[in-house]
């Protein structure tokens, strides 16, 4: 019985970690989302929220289970915008 119990606890914490990354890295595509939007505009952004949650995600990665995600610098980002105006 202990057994069992031991799988299905690591099992549900294996769940939780999965369903928090799937929830960072969805606000991590809105931040790049908004940051892109606001570099193609001209005006003025900044990549640090991508990149705490990248850090958040890169933390979580450490158990094992979860992709790590590449932090994003300010270049990066006007480097995507200026490829999708050519």
């Amino acid at each position: 019985m202990s057994v069992h119990k031991g799988i299905s606890n690591q099992l549900s914490q294996k769940n939780r970690e999965i369903n928090l990354f799937i929830q960072l890295d969805k606000e991590r595509e809105v931040a790049i989302a908004h940051a892109t939007e606001l570099c193609a505009a001209n005006e003025p952004f900044t990549t640090d929220r991508i990149n705490e949650l990248s850090l958040q995600i890169n933390e979580l990665a450490k158990q094992g289970s979860i992709p790590t995600r590449t932090y994003v610098t300010p270049q990066m980002v006007e480097e995507f915008v200026n490829k999708k105006r050519s």
